[in-house]
């Protein structure tokens, strides 16, 4: 293997001498641009690499010792890309998210690197010991080369025509000076330049990937591509770049409107700075995080690669004028983190009210590794404008050694110190072997807070995006970035990481739940409601609601200083509340207790029915004076999960019983008494979420309850009724339930149920019925926490017929449908409507006794729980109705909240056991399209359990 050295040496010197002369140049301004000015692309001591430029030398030897640890990071860092994939899954609309069809799978690209930086690992850790095992690292090497062309080997020679090796492998090694192809052209580099070429190999093999290249810096701010398809990419937003031109890189000059300069200059620095902000999302190279903004360019530096402050000036003034609300700067004097220059650059008042009305300026903070001590003199907001100094930090989130410092350098007023200091505008991000353009069309790493900079500026533009008036308040924009940084090193705002790292997710979420104000709608008027129900639901997985309103939205507003604030859209299921709210486990615990019930209803009582909610009831003969049948029976009251047990431990039933007429009331689940002719004597059967029978009539069961038949003919009888059910939510189970004036704290309905029963035979009874429901503040059992959604309430009426058929002593067979008409209101904020909903509900049973064993007990049903057939809802909310000038104002709008049908089955199996003192049970039930309560999305859903039971 022969290493060919002349052009690392003349690169290395080339380097060093543009060290020297960038050091010794003076920090006074110049008078013309073809003098060498003090204001310097930011690389200094870190030069960006290009051609055979390695970063290992001279005084960059200190970050050598922060880069073996990446290698360690990594690994995990593959393995925690599983979200990446998947966002990024979505973001290309394809199950395999590549451009190319002979591109690996991309769901195994992660698993290949895994385990060859595992390999490398061993290799490069033996390499930088004191005793080299050769053996070992060739064998290592060898071992990455082969897993490569097998994994690489098919999309290369699409790609290329060629073999691994030849399509690949030779000119990889070949543009580094490297002869050979094999383990020992790896092996036989010195250790500065084999710590390196590991993570261009990666890079290289990455372009074969068919997909754009996922980098560290991405996992570290919390970006994902999927966020930027969401925010807009950019596309509203447009971005002054100051910096040396790069209108020859074609994947990123199509974003280019306007540019110019003092001259055409670029070593590439300028693309490298540019492809981060807008960098195409395109399956190859580096990913932009605005890839859409439009870019205003220009070009400060002359042919000596500086700038003097007169040039800085009118490139600010080009910029502004041509519309940048952005303007991104990663260039500076160096030895300053923010240099006084700055401060006679935005004073000039010949275009000083032109850049101070909308333009947030994000500066480097340069590579000297200097804390500054020098104060700035800096005037406030209008007569400075807003600004973010960012500085860089390594792989693992520390400081880069590189990387300029705040201090406690103050931002000063007429000469004083008054609190505002540099360290609160200062943020960092990523600047270590950070992935970017080379400008010729290729992928380089470069190191230094010039490239952290643009992360922050593509992360402002995304706000912008997202709520484009924020591009007139550039000091409230700050704000949001500064604000929402993960804080680093000493807790709060420090002299070294300032603010804290960037985090770009938490910067398109609230700064603060307890801030955000939300607005009803009443008598046409937007009213401020308390912003506690939005913090307590904001994250809340929904339980019961109506999930066809995924795509309705109310709106939380983030007051941002005196005169302007942001919107954030809330699904409008996340104010809403069912009958049924659980946790995820005591979602299914209560559910088996449920399904118990179900089974001891018809058990206990021999298949001829059941005091109210299941229990066995004791019944107790009443004498009275006027000779009729009155009857008094106790059970235990099963309470309603979700709601508070409140009233006495048992509920109550009394019946009066004469020749034709028959009286019944009492308090508890009075659904299956008034109802004891359809043959479905369990409470379950009327859940609105769970049976299928008279759903109407469930809404209401729970209180005082009353009822009558009247025999009209032997086999013909008429019967009323009514029941009314007021009981307050647990407020454990939902906080917003304790937000005092809140519409879903209590649940109050009433309804009146009349029937006609057929009885052709002894055995066979026809029911047909009529329920009318009133509830207050609700709507079908679901209420809201804006007391101002369902103000009025809501009436429903609903047709029911039912089949109840004693085939014999141990047989018998259940069945009942509904329709239900709920009518359109107004005057709400939620409202039906108009032509109202239709709903509709069955349920069909059949019970045995005997039928394996003597005295064991068996029941099916299939049931369809309330269902909307069709309907709207009409929806009044307070939102932005201006996105470019934020204005709020009052939309009504309709939402169809048809859903998707469920279909429940249910099976109960019951043995008695020592001689009657015991029994063994199972029972199960499967669902359809239910909801799950721990995440929220529809699925089939499946529940089995066994009791053994013995009495002592």
């Amino acid at each position: 293997m022969v290493r060919k050295n002349s052009t690392l040496l003349m690169s290395v010197a080339a380097a060093a001498l543009a060290t020297a002369a960038l050091n010794a140049t003076p920090a006074a301004a110049q008078a013309t641009s073809n003098t060498a000015g003090p204001v310097k692309p930011y690389y200094g001591n870190l030069r960006p690499f290009y051609g055979n430029l390695r970063p290992f030398y001279g005084n960059l030897r200190p970050f050598y010792g922060n880069l073996r640890p990446f290698w360690g990071n990594l690994r995990p860092f593959w393995g925690d890309t599983g979200a990446f994939y998947g966002d990024l899954k979505t973001f290309w609309a394809t199950s395999n998210p590549v451009v190319g069809a002979d591109a690996p799978e991309y769901a195994r690209v992660g698993d290949f690197w895994t385990k060859a930086g595992g390999d490398w690992q061993v290799a490069f850790s033996s390499a930088i010991s004191t005793a080299p095992d050769k053996a070992l690292i060739d064998s290592k090497i060898t071992t990455i080369l082969s897993d490569s062309e097998a994994f690489w080997g098919a999309s290369i020679q699409a790609k290329t025509g060629k073999s691994f090796t030849e399509g690949f492998l030779k000119p990889f090694l070949a543009a580094r000076g490297i002869e050979g192809s094999d383990a020992s052209a790896f092996s036989n580099l010195n250790q500065d330049e084999m710590a390196y070429i590991f993570l261009e190999y990666y890079d290289a093999l990455m372009d074969y990937a068919g997909t754009d290249h996922v980098d560290h810096w991405m996992k570290t701010i919390n970006w994902t591509p999927s966020l930027t398809k969401t925010q807009g990419s950019g596309a509203d937003t447009r971005i002054g770049i100051l910096d040396m031109s790069f209108t020859t890189d074609a994947s990123i000059a199509g974003n280019i409107i306007i540019s110019g300069g003092v001259s055409e200059f670029s070593n590439g620095h300028g693309a490298a700075v540019g492809s981060l902000i807008v960098g195409h999302h395109d399956g190859r190279g580096v990913m932009g995080i605005a890839p859409n903004a439009q870019v205003v360019a220009y070009n400060p530096f002359d042919e000596t690669g500086t700038a003097n402050w007169d040039d800085i000036t009118l490139g600010v003034k080009t910029l502004k004028a041509n519309g940048a609300s952005i303007v991104n700067m990663s260039l500076g004097v160096p030895g300053s983190t923010f240099d006084k220059g700055w401060s006679n650059v935005f004073l000039d008042l010949g275009y000083t009210t032109q850049i101070l009305k909308n333009t947030l300026f994000v500066v480097a903070a340069g590579n000297d590794g200097v804390t500054q001590t020098d104060n700035v003199s800096w005037l406030p907001q209008p007569l400075n404008p807003a600004v973010i100094i960012v500085g860089s930090v390594d792989v693992e989130g520390a400081i880069s050694n590189f990387s300029n410092r705040p201090g406690e350098a103050c931002f000063t007023r007429l000469g004083l110190c008054l609190g505002d200091k540099l360290k609160n505008h200062f943020i960092v991000a990523p600047g270590e072997l950070i992935l970017v353009s080379d400008g010729a069309g290729g992928t380089t790493r470069m190191s230094g807070t010039s490239f952290a900079a643009p992360l922050v500026s593509g992360a402002i533009a995304l706000l912008h995006d997202r709520w484009p008036w924020l591009a007139n308040f550039p000091g409230e924009t700050a704000k949001i970035i500064l604000d929402s940084a993960k804080d680093l090193g000493a807790p709060g705002i420090d002299p070294v990481y300032g603010v804290g790292m960037l985090d770009v997710t938490a910067s398109q979420s609230p700064l603060s739940f307890s801030s955000l104000k939300w607005f009803s709608v009443q008598n046409g008027k937007a009213v401020a409601q308390t912003n506690n129900a939005v913090i307590t639901r904001y994250k809340q997985v929904q339980n019961g609601t109506w999930k066809t309103t995924a795509d309705a939205y109310f709106y939380a507003f983030e007051p941002l200083g005196l005169l302007t604030q942001r919107d954030f859209a809330i699904p409008l299921t996340s104010k809403l509340i069912g009958q049924n709210v659980t946790t995820y486990l005591g979602g299914q615990e209560q559910f088996q207790a449920y399904l118990l019930s179900r089974m001891d209803t018809w058990v206990k009582n021999g298949g001829k029915g059941a005091f109210a909610n299941g229990f066995s009831s004791q019944s107790y003969a009443i004498a009275n004076p006027w000779g009729m049948d009155l009857t008094m029976s106790v059970a235990p009251r099963q309470s309603r999960y979700g709601y508070r047990d409140e009233g006495p431990a048992y509920q109550s039933r009394f019946q009066i019983a004469g020749e034709k007429t028959q009286m019944v009331f009492g308090f508890g689940d009075g659904a299956p008494q008034l109802a004891r002719s359809t043959g479905f004597a369990s409470a379950g059967s009327y859940d609105i979420d769970r049976g299928g029978a008279d759903p109407l009539l469930g809404l209401a069961s729970g209180g005082v309850y009353a009822g009558m038949d009247y025999q009209i003919a032997p086999q013909l009888s008429f019967s009323a009724g009514m029941l009314s059910r007021e009981q307050e939510r647990q407020r454990n189970l939902e906080p917003a339930l304790g937000v005092v004036g809140n519409g879903a704290a209590t649940y109050a309905a009433d309804a009146q149920r009349f029937a006609l029963a057929y009885k052709p035979t002894a055995d066979l009874t026809l029911t047909g019925s009529w329920t009318r429901l009133n509830e207050d503040r609700g709507l079908l059992g679901i209420q809201s926490f804006d007391p101002q959604d369902f103000r009025k309430g809501s009436t429903t009426d609903g047709y029911s017929l039912s089949v109840n058929w004693a085939a014999s002593d141990r047989l018998s067979f259940m069945a009942t449908g509904s329709m239900g008409r709920t009518r359109a209101s107004d005057g709400q904020s939620l409202a039906v409507s108009k032509g109202g909903l239709t709903t509709s509900s069955f349920e069909v049973g059949f019970a045995a006794g005997d039928l394996l064993a003597k005295g064991d007990r068996f029941t099916l049903s299939v049931s369809q729980p309330m269902f909307v057939e069709k309907g709207k809802l009409d929806v009044q909310t307070v939102q932005v109705v201006d996105r470019q000038t934020g204005e709020i104002g009052i939309v009504t709008q309709s939402f169809d909240i048809s859903g998707k049908r469920r279909i429940a089955g249910e099976a109960m199996y019951l043995k008695p056991i020592n001689g009657g003192y015991g029994d063994v049970a199972l029972f199960g039930r499967v669902e359809t399209g239910s909801q799950n309560p721990g995440t929220g999305a529809e699925e089939d859903s499946y529940v089995t359990g066994a009791r053994y039971r013995i009495a002592f």
